[in-house]
């Protein structure tokens, strides 16, 4: 696979800065794919080289691209305190401990292929979890926690899972046999966490933010040039 050019590389770097400003971590190669597509899709409409279409992606478009993929996944309040959200999904004691352990899994991989902040988000939802735990009523069978938390850690997991799947390096003491079980459980543990927000069907799955590539570039947020020689973000999600 070719290596990204040097201007997807920074434009993606940017990108993730403001991402990360509203609470959004995402795999810098996952941005720069998207980016890729985007400046192809851009050149294409506009029948320009892919050089001139990169022109559009200004340091304003690229905040505005931010904001409009963060509605993609608006029902995991990016940004927002978890702990200051209505807990209104029973989380079965059993899925919060292999929650827990999915997410130690996650931090555990965090590095070159996921970037340190991976690894943090995976580190404060058990934080939060913990929390949780602690102030649950230890006659019920399920601790009540928010619905964007179930949200947060599916994705986290299953991108991870589709990490060790594609190669990624496994931490030393895990030997390189263990990859197909590591993967079939990650998803697995996503699954059921899956299981357990309403209306799943039309936000399961992996990848950018649970939304297909295709979908980001040429239905919610398709670039549309403007006379003014920026670029205006439109989403439909």
């Amino acid at each position: 696979m070719p290596r990204p050019s040097s201007w997807v590389s920074t434009t993606a770097f940017t990108l993730g800065g403001e991402l990360a400003r509203i609470g959004l971590i995402v795999p810098t190669d996952q941005l720069e794919d998207l980016l890729t597509d985007r400046v192809a899709a851009v050149a294409e409409q506009m029948r320009v080289t892919e050089r001139t279409a990169r022109r559009y992606f200004d340091h304003d478009t690229l905040r505005t691209l931010a904001r409009e993929l963060a509605l993609c996944i608006k029902e995991e309040a990016p940004g927002a305190d978890l702990l200051t959200l209505p807990c209104t999904a029973a989380m079965p004691l059993a899925t919060l401990g292999s929650t827990i352990a999915a997410l130690v899994e996650v931090a555990a991989l965090g590095g070159a292929d996921t970037g340190p902040d991976e690894s943090a988000t995976a580190m404060a939802l058990i934080s939060t979890l913990g929390v949780l735990a602690r102030d649950h009523d230890g006659d019920l069978p399920a601790v009540w926690v928010p619905e964007p938390l179930l949200m947060r850690a599916a994705r986290l997991i299953e991108n991870t899972a589709d990490l060790v799947r594609q190669g990624c390096p496994l931490p030393p003491d895990v030997a390189e046999d263990v990859r197909p079980h590591l993967h079939k459980t990650l998803r697995e543990d996503a699954g059921r966490l899956r299981a357990l927000i309403p209306d799943t069907s039309r936000r399961s799955g992996s990848g950018l933010w649970a939304v297909t590539r295709r979908s980001i570039v040429t239905g919610a947020g398709a670039f549309v040039p403007t006379e003014s020689g920026s670029a205006d973000v439109s989403a439909k999600g």
